[in-house]
């Protein structure tokens, strides 16, 4: 079933727009940034010691990748909007904790997409929140109706 009210249309639109977003930005982080940078960035808010670093390094960007192309897709798209979600208060978290102490890393947030101060990456990061958390308000008002699909009816 196709999208048939304006704001079904901005629902999925929105839902593109942020599923190309954290896809990209995972697809950045693995493939251009790649692991061992990325794991030096993690590294630089102290929160975690040497080996984790590497685990995460390796797991948020490919979630963010698999989350964003859910949403794209429409494949599952409830549980991806949740995972990018808290991957986002996630972010938010360790962002602000590095306001507070005075430090200013390379947080990897974005890959190496743009270069912003630890306030611009706590704007956009509190926008993307907020879209998020539109579009998981929202799904109780569009339910299932937006590309639910047709079922198949057999003859006899």
């Amino acid at each position: 079933m196709q999208p048939k009210t304006p704001f079904e249309y901005t629902i999925v639109g929105l839902r593109v727009l942020l599923g190309v977003w954290f896809a990209g930005i995972g697809g950045d982080k693995l493939f251009r940034v790649g692991a061992p940078a990325f794991a030096r960035q993690v590294a630089e808010f102290g929160i975690l010691q040497d080996p984790w670093n590497m685990m995460v390094a390796y797991f948020i960007p490919w979630l963010e990748l698999l989350a964003g192309l859910c949403l794209v897709a429409s494949f599952v798209h409830r549980g991806a909007v949740r995972i990018l979600l808290a991957l986002t208060v996630m972010f938010v978290f360790v962002n602000g904790q590095a306001m507070v102490r005075g430090l200013d890393p390379d947080c990897g947030c974005f890959g190496k997409l743009f270069e912003l101060s630890i306030g611009g990456k706590m704007v956009l990061l509190v926008v993307q929140l907020a879209l998020l958390g539109f579009l998981m308000a929202t799904e109780r008002k569009v339910g299932r109706k937006v590309f639910r699909g047709a079922r198949m009816r057999l003859p006899g």
